[in-house]
Formats: C-alpha cells, structure tokens, sequence
C-alpha cells in the first residue's frame, strides 16, 4: 500500500516529484490524503490547475481521503496530557486531537462539501499525524468515510476490522531524526519480506532531504520488483 500525505497545493512541487518517482516506478494510483485548507492559506478551490490532476489521479484509481482540513493546531492550546500523547511525534499537526466534537464534525463536514463541489469522491479520513481525538473515528463512520488509519493499523470503521501494518515512513524535521529515519527504512524493507501487507506513507518533504529521498527509493524499487500494490479498499473488499 503506497499513500502520499498531505496533499495540498502548498507542497506542489515536492508532489511533482514524488509523482514522478512513482509514476517511473509504474504506481500510478497511490492513495491521495488530501487537505483542503493547508493552514488556512491554501484552499484547494483557489488551485484549479492542481486539482485538475487529483481528479486525474481519481479517475484513473487513486483512493482520496479527507486528511483534516487545516492540519494545524492554529487557535488552540495543548494541555499537558495532550503534549504527552503526542510527545515525539508532531511538533503542531495534530488538528483533530484538541477540537471538540463539534467543531471537528464542523470542519469534517466543510471538507466534504468542498471535495464533492471540486468532484472528490472521498473513501475515508485520517487525522493529520495519525492522530485521533475520541469521537473522531464515529464522526467519520457516521458521514460514510469508511477507511481510516493509524500509525500501526488500517481500519475498515463500518464492520470495525483493523489489520496490523505498521507504516514504514521517515522524517524530514531534523538532520538527525532524517538520518535515523533513512536507517530504519532501510532496516523495515529487508525485515518486511515476510510480511503480509507492506504500507508505505510518503510526505513531500521526504523529497528535500538527500538521505530520505535515496532510502524511500530504495525501499520503492525494491517492493515494487517483490509485491503487486493493492489500495485501502482492496484490503478489505469494499
């Protein structure tokens, strides 16, 4: 399973060339989480150009999912559980963690809208990080997003199955965690021959940083002469 994170037109560039590789690696139709107003400043309806090829993507078979709306924590303050919880793992993403639940079925439902006015046809919803504040795996089942996923498993919300496939995906925050990052990637695709489904997340700054780039090609080439890509849906016949 091959998914690229945070599709929004701010990243454009770093996208083309993860497209690029993919496309030259024959993945044609990677799952698409797309966010509809990265940060507030980069509404997808302002970008006509750049949703002319999701919607390309779309129909050729890429799996679109609704990835948040803004992805940021702009307007709201971390309690002390909140900054344990996410200790390590995102320095300001975790948008959905901290909304309460109306305001998180408020802007889930302003996402849908503006992916169904753009021509998306979402199948699921993953928090920005993986991150899930309680009512936020309901709130999703409940407007027929029936795929999600976290940092260890995919879930199918309307039967409630989960399959256990830890995501092999990198960092580009510091030099450091970049290079421990390509490390362990490279370590996971020798150690993921015996496993049964390999998931694969991609983020567009994976693209900038030459030890990222090289190990997340390595790990692509070599799953791709080993495997057949299957989608979300594939895994669980929906």
């Amino acid at each position: 399973m091959v998914a690229l994170h945070d599709v929004t037109p701010a990243h454009e560039g770093r996208i083309d060339r993860v497209f690029s590789l993919l496309d030259d690696l024959g993945i044609h139709c990677p799952a698409l989480f797309v966010v509809p107003d990265w940060h507030g400043e980069w509404t997808l309806e302002q970008h006509p150009t750049f949703v002319d090829e999701l919607l390309r993507r779309q129909e050729q078979g890429a799996e679109i999912f609704l990835h948040g709306y803004r992805h940021d924590e702009v307007g709201h303050t971390r309690s002390l559980g909140d900054h344990l919880r996410v200790f390590g793992r995102t320095a300001a993403s975790a948008e959905f963690l901290m909304l309460e639940e109306d305001e998180a079925a408020r802007r889930m439902d302003q996402g849908l809208e503006m992916f169904r006015w753009l021509g998306f046809d979402p199948v699921g919803f993953v928090p920005p990080a993986w991150i899930f504040a309680s009512a936020t795996r309901e709130l999703a089942r409940q407007r027929g997003l029936w795929l999600t996923e976290s940092f260890v498993w995919v879930e199918d919300l309307r039967i409630r199955r989960r399959v256990f496939t830890p995501a092999l995906s990198w960092s580009s925050a510091r030099p450091w965690r970049s290079r421990m990052t390509a490390w362990i990637g490279d370590v996971r695709t020798v150690v993921a021959r015996g496993a049964g489904l390999v998931r694969v997340a991609i983020h567009p700054p994976d693209t900038d940083i030459p030890p990222v780039r090289n190990s997340l090609e390595r790990a692509l080439r070599h799953l791709v002469r080993t495997r057949s890509v299957v989608g979300y849906r594939e895994v669980f016949a929906v």
